[in-house]
């Protein structure tokens, strides 16, 4: 079955029962358009700018089906760009990873520094978290899988480094990971809830496999390193809001050098620091965000967090979100 073909299969499932359908050219005004389709991603995704390359944006088709918290978009548009700025996210509070498969002609996706392609039976994926960029530049159609991160996390949880990042259709377990996403589809009208939950978990713990496997990332690491590159990032999950969490305390426990450390990160044009700044942000708008924290201030959650640095806290968690502390809390509290 080509690359197409397996686009069309999975096509046609999505349309079989799906919970939306939108077509923008109900829109008398063509120049309308644009504006239009941008509202309805937002409406169906998450909040994002729209641009177009072309001049004039005309086609603009979603479908839209949810299988067990997982939301299959099937998109056939004009040329677009779509970014995600800081202010988006500061503004909303759930956080997504976005899968997008295309049928028919490549996509760009650029976030954290990278740029990568992803061809018809690739796989790769942005986090709703961080801003990015994606570059359709041509009409297309395009499976968009919207995945709630927590439940990603959980099963991967050094997947925030991976965005950006192309996994070859070559690569078996990407293969794998693509036909057990069709069969998802394929089967989710007839599924109990208990079923599709299983479904989900099976096709998330699928996913952490095709991503650990040294090779399937398309990457000048050596196997090797990309090895340890999880240890590292296993470690930092387990200790992020430890305030003592350094390269030098990695690298004794590991059992790496500090330098080897930096190294493996400066590939990629990160730092470590950067790695474990961005985690505990994560951490601290997740405690902002629940009620079982109401109760504790700033202060006390940038500590829980991991910062030393209440006014540092305040400073980094304004670069990452767009907001501060204050206004992230009264925005999401649950």
């Amino acid at each position: 079955m080509d690359d197409r073909t397996e686009f069309d299969f999975v096509n046609r499932q999505v349309h079989a029962d799906a919970e939306a359908k939108i077509d923008v050219g109900s829109v008398s005004r063509i120049g309308s358009r644009l504006a239009a389709w941008r509202d309805y991603l937002n409406a169906y995704y998450y909040p994002l700018d729209l641009s177009t390359p072309a001049s004039l944006f005309e086609v603009g088709r979603l479908t839209v089906q949810d299988v067990a918290s997982i939301r299959i978009g099937v998109l056939h548009s004009d040329p677009m760009t779509v970014e995600r700025h800081p202010t988006h996210i500061g503004r909303y509070g759930e956080d997504f990873f976005m899968m997008p498969m295309p049928g028919s002609a490549s996509l760009q996706l650029v976030q954290r520094g990278r740029e990568c392609e992803v061809r018809p039976g690739d796989l790769a994926f942005i986090g709703t978290g961080d801003p990015y960029v994606y570059k359709q530049p041509t009409r297309n159609s395009v499976a968009a899988i919207r995945l709630p991160a927590d439940m990603v996390r959980a099963r991967i949880p050094w997947i925030d480094d991976m965005t950006a990042l192309q996994c070859p259709k070559e690569q078996p377990l990407v293969s794998l990971f693509q036909d057990f996403l069709r069969s998802v589809v394929r089967n989710s009208t007839t599924l109990s809830d208990p079923q599709a939950g299983f479904l989900r978990s099976s096709l998330f713990d699928l996913l952490a496999l095709a991503l650990t496997v040294p090779g399937t990332v398309a990457s000048d690491e050596t196997s090797v390193r990309f090895a340890h590159r999880q240890r590292i990032l296993r470690f930092i999950e387990e200790h992020v809001c430890d305030p003592g969490l350094t390269s030098a305390t990695i690298a004794r426990d590991l059992g790496l050098s500090p330098r080897y450390i930096q190294k493996i990160f400066a590939a990629r044009g990160e730092t470590l620091t950067e790695v474990i700044r961005r985690r505990r942000v994560a951490e601290a708008q997740r405690m902002l965000s629940s009620g079982n924290f109401a109760r504790r201030s700033i202060e006390e959650i940038s500590y829980s967090a991991g910062f030393l640095d209440a006014a540092y806290f305040s400073r980094v968690f304004r670069q990452e979100t767009g907001m501060s502390p204050g206004e992230y809390r009264r925005l999401h509290a649950g």
